[in-house]
């Protein structure tokens, strides 16, 4: 008859205990997890928000009246960043050449949120799926949606061909074809 070795009998005995024992903290709040895993003080809020630094001018007469209702001018706009990611350069809220643009397309209509919620309610139930799609989709906007999405090179590059001013676009546009 085979006997069992010492050390695979209190391999087998510690192994359980040790791991039984290790769930056994003595802090399980935020704040004593946080401690054990090293951080020791309260959060920042300066460290969770990127921020600009502060400017001092030179002349303290030089500082802009105060704008209530309007974003600090060191506060983080993450639109501002975003159109900079996307078209390679910043541009002010406002820009000259969306004048013509927006005078060319005439005024808007009021009743466009109701008539968008309408025509989508109508797609929404004559577009169903199919039938396997309908029973294990997750997401089924985006499974109702899929025939409508652009891809954004081909997109690029027809309007390039018709002749129209385009920005150019974000590299990974154009990576995918």
């Amino acid at each position: 008859m085979l006997r069992p070795r010492p050390t695979a009998l209190l391999a087998l005995v510690l192994l359980p205990a040790a791991l039984a024992l290790a769930g056994c903290t003595g802090n399980r709040s935020l704040a004593g997890i946080l401690r054990n895993s090293g951080v020791t003080s309260t959060p920042d809020e300066f460290m969770v928000l990127p921020t600009r630094p502060l400017e001092i001018p030179q002349n303290l007469a030089e500082l802009p009246p105060p704008t209530p209702g309007q974003p600090n001018r060191v506060d983080y706009q993450p639109q501002r960043i975003a159109v900079a990611g996307l078209t390679g350069r910043e541009a002010p809220p406002g820009t000259a050449s969306a004048a013509p643009l927006l005078a060319r397309m005439g005024p808007i209509d009021p009743q466009i949120r109701a008539k968008l919620a309408v025509e989508d309610a109508d797609y929404r139930s004559v577009s169903h799926g199919l039938f396997f799609e309908r029973m294990f989709s997750r997401d089924k906007l985006e499974m109702m949606y899929r025939p409508m999405i652009l891809d954004p090179g081909p997109v690029y590059e027809e309007m390039r061909a018709r002749g129209v001013k385009v920005s150019p676009p974000p590299p990974s546009a154009l990576e995918n074809n």
